[in-house]
């Protein structure tokens, strides 16, 4: 039977610190997915692990994924269920169900009634899997693990460590996503000051504190980090952020590094 539960946030770690900062040192690389799983196996005996983003209006992404057996069959079923089985995933509408609550869940192969995705089960020989829901901002963000047959099932002990783990995590998986698009994105050589200039010669209707938030975003600081820098609330720079994208026509920071890169081709052209 599935279980879903709330989160508890008093738990305690115990952590490796070796495996720990392999992750740390990974982040933004392609080592990141295997990284996690090695800490992943280290600290809850885990045999896969993925993560997925949710976002409203765009295709479902899985952000990270590693497997220690059956790797080939494991990457297949990634795009199964991005493609479809995660609308037919029982854990997935008994999270949507909670809101913004954070909501962790346990399912086994037994709990799934859709042949197809079932079978996706079968091919990697996982009986049980964990995973931890979590909103950041506007995203809802699913991190599993999962375990074989052979391999005792997860206790309500590992379900609040996992938990914990998984939080821990998604902070690391927040960097990763942002260097990664930093590395498709804005050429390197540019500060944080030469693309507020971009900016402003972009649309000089935006302020200089909406220049300020949107080129520390396109660097990579998070909502908080931006908050600290420039000495403000981390309402207002929610607020300018959303101002400044509304003058610009965008809706997300990709757009804003695809903008730019597209002002600076032109403005490389024109010279």
């Amino acid at each position: 039977m599935m279980v879903v539960s709330p989160v508890r946030t008093d738990e305690l770690l115990n952590l490796r610190r070796h495996n720990l900062c392999e992750v740390v040192k990974s982040i933004g690389t392609e080592s990141y997915g295997q990284s996690c799983l090695a800490f992943l196996a280290k600290s809850l005996s885990a045999e896969h692990w993925a993560l997925f983003r949710f976002r409203s209006g765009s295709p479902l992404k899985c952000v990270a994924t590693g497997s220690v057996h059956h790797r080939a069959a494991a990457l297949e079923n990634i795009d199964r269920f991005v493609v479809r089985c995660h609308s037919v995933d029982p854990s997935v509408k008994a999270a949507s169900k909670h809101n913004l609550t954070p909501t962790l869940t346990k399912l086994d192969i037994n709990d799934i009634e859709d042949p197809q995705y079932r079978h996706c089960f079968e091919l990697t020989r996982v009986r049980e899997r964990v995973s931890l829901f979590s909103w950041i901002g506007n995203d809802l963000y699913q991190l599993s693990a999962f375990r074989g047959p052979q391999m005792s099932r997860f206790t309500g002990a590992e379900m609040n460590y996992f938990a914990a783990l998984a939080e821990l995590l998604l902070v690391t998986a927040q960097k990763h996503e942002i260097l990664l698009n930093q590395q498709r994105g804005v050429p390197r050589h540019l500060d944080v000051k030469g693309i507020e200039r971009l900016l402003k010669m972009r649309s000089p209707s935006l302020s200089a504190r909406e220049c300020e938030v949107c080129a520390r975003a396109v660097v990579g600081k998070t909502i908080e980090g931006t908050s600290l820098d420039l000495d403000i609330r981390r309402t207002s720079v929610i607020t300018y952020r959303q101002r400044a994208y509304q003058k610009l026509g965008i809706s997300r920071t990709n757009e804003l590094v695809a903008l730019l890169n597209d002002m600076h081709a032109e403005r490389a052209l024109a010279s």
